[in-house]
């Protein structure tokens, strides 16, 4: 999760067990509870694969999430969902990106609001390295598809992610742990269906960041340590770890989980990166 803690500051200025294996999960969500984004596919090998994608992508573990959602393509190309994503993680101005988007606007025609909407994210400039999801520009979109749909975890979490202010951030993001957690909140916002709970890991992640921009580098490495016992075979976990004890000053330490994350991933590119810097520094 390379430089979240400055990306947080940036973007304030401008779904059991959670340690379960992500690459294996099953969708349980009945799409007919609600107006929800409609990723489903009627293949259920397709569903997998997103969910397994959405795993990875909550966690900021894209290198694994992209494979999954092209996956999950290979078996369902009507699907619009993956193809947003991996526009996101095209690079900027390629045939592949267009190529995403295109088909994005092209299989959503059909689907409801809340759906296109999502993919009216692609309109927006992409101006953050997690375009289309995150950046400056994209609260407003996912205020109007929380409203469209307060049910939805994933606009929930992005709705919170993007709001602005560190306060406001830490609210949403609270709240929605709460409701994943403990089952308490907004009657209109609990779900009513599908386990989210593969979503807590990352939310706590989320706010091990929070709680840093804040100051409070205690409760921010309690939180970091909470997402090492929640998601141990994750390769973020370390990752973060790794980043706090760098922008700390502790290289030893930094090496350590930096080490340890690609460990647990060899093709994880922040660690990788970060820990090529410390070994030159050496």
């Amino acid at each position: 999760m390379k430089n979240i803690f400055s990306s947080v500051f940036l973007v304030l200025l401008f779904s059991c067990t959670t340690n379960q294996n992500i690459d294996n999960a099953t969708w349980s969500f009945d799409s007919s509870t609600g107006n929800y984004i409609e990723w489903q596919s009627e293949n259920t090998f397709a569903n997998e694969m997103t969910n397994a994608a959405f795993g990875h992508m909550y966690n900021f573990e894209y290198e694994k999430a992209l494979t999954f959602f092209e996956k999950a393509l290979l078996y369902d190309p009507s699907l619009f969902g993956p193809h947003v994503v991996l526009a996101g993680l095209a690079p900027d101005g390629s045939e592949k990106e267009k190529m995403h988007i295109d088909k994005a606007k092209e299989n959503v025609t059909n689907k409801n609001e809340t759906s296109k909407k999502f993919v009216s994210l692609l309109d927006l400039p992409r101006k953050s390295r997690f375009w289309p999801l995150l950046g400056s520009e994209t609260h407003e979109k996912w205020a109007e598809m929380r409203e469209m749909e307060p049910k939805g975890k994933l606009i929930h979490f992005y709705y919170a992610f993007t709001i602005p202010g560190l306060e406001n951030k830490i609210e949403a993001m609270e709240s929605l742990l709460s409701e994943l957690r403990d089952g308490v909140g907004d009657s209109e916002s609990l779900s009513v269906t599908g386990d989210h709970s593969y979503m807590i890991a990352p939310i706590i992640n989320v706010l091990g960041y929070y709680y840093y921009g804040k100051g409070d580098k205690e409760k921010s490495k309690s939180l970091f340590e909470e997402y090492i016992s929640l998601y141990p075979e994750g390769y973020n976990p370390y990752d973060s770890m790794g980043e706090f004890y760098f922008n700390e000053g502790d290289m030893d330490q930094s090496k350590i989980f930096y080490e340890k994350a690609i460990e647990k991933f060899f093709g994880a590119t922040p660690a990788n990166e970060k820990l090529r810097e410390l070994n030159k520094e050496e």
